[in-house]
C-alpha cells in the first residue's frame, strides 16, 4: 500500500511541494472518477446495446425465414433456383452457390416475408454485444482520463522545473566557485 501511495503522490516524505500535492489530488479525482463515471457508463452502454440487439434479433426472427431451394441448373458462378416463399407460393431466381453443387441438389437459404432472397440473420449474442460495448466504453474514459492525467503531470513538471530553477539560481552561486 505504502508504494501504492508513494506512486500516487500520497507519500509522507517532508519535502513535498504544492505541485506533488496537486498532483495526488489529480490522480484521486481520476481515479474516482473512472470508478464511478465509469461504471455509470458502462452500465448504460450496455444496457443500451442489449435492447437493440435483442431489438435487431426479434425483428429478424420475425422476418428471416429458412426454407430449401432446389437447384434448376448448374452454377457458372450463379444457378437457377425454385423455392416456397413463407406464404407459400413459388418462386425462382439465381443463387450463388459453390461449383460442386449440381442440378437438382438442395440448398437452405434465407428469404424475407415476401420470399426474396435475403442475407442469413446475424448470429450474434445480445449479451456478447452489450459486454463489448461496456469494455469499450471504460477503455474510452480511461485513455481520456489517462490524456488528462499526462496534461496534468505535463503542467506540473514544468511548474517544478522553473521552480527549482529559480530556486537554484539563489543558492547554486554560494556552492559554486563561479559568483
Amino acid at each position: 500500500m505504502r508504494r501504492l501511495a508513494a506512486r500516487l503522490c500520497w507519500g509522507w516524505n517532508p519535502l513535498r511541494r504544492r505541485e506533488d500535492r496537486i498532483e495526488g489530488w489529480l490522480n484521486v479525482v481520476l481515479l474516482l472518477l473512472l470508478a464511478v463515471v465509469g461504471s455509470s457508463l458502462a452500465g448504460h452502454a450496455a444496457r443500451t446495446s442489449y435492447r437493440e440487439q435483442a431489438r435487431v434479433s426479434a425483428w429478424e426472427r420475425q422476418h428471416r425465414f429458412e426454407v430449401w431451394a432446389v437447384l434448376l441448373s448448374a452454377p457458372s458462378p450463379a444457378a437457377a433456383a425454385r423455392w416456397k416463399a413463407p406464404d407459400g407460393t413459388p418462386r425462382t431466381g439465381a443463387l450463388i452457390v459453390g461449383p460442386e453443387m449440381q442440378t437438382g441438389a438442395w440448398v437452405t437459404i434465407w428469404v424475407d416475408e415476401k420470399g426474396t432472397v435475403a442475407a442469413p440473420p446475424t448470429r450474434r449474442s445480445p449479451v456478447t454485444a452489450a459486454v463489448e460495448m461496456a469494455v469499450a466504453v471504460v477503455l474510452a474514459l480511461a485513455l481520456g482520463l489517462l490524456a488528462i492525467r499526462f496534461l496534468g503531470r505535463f503542467l506540473l513538471d514544468r511548474r517544478r522545473m522553473r521552480d527549482w530553477q529559480r530556486e537554484w539560481l539563489e543558492v547554486g552561486p554560494r556552492w559554486s566557485r563561479y559568483r
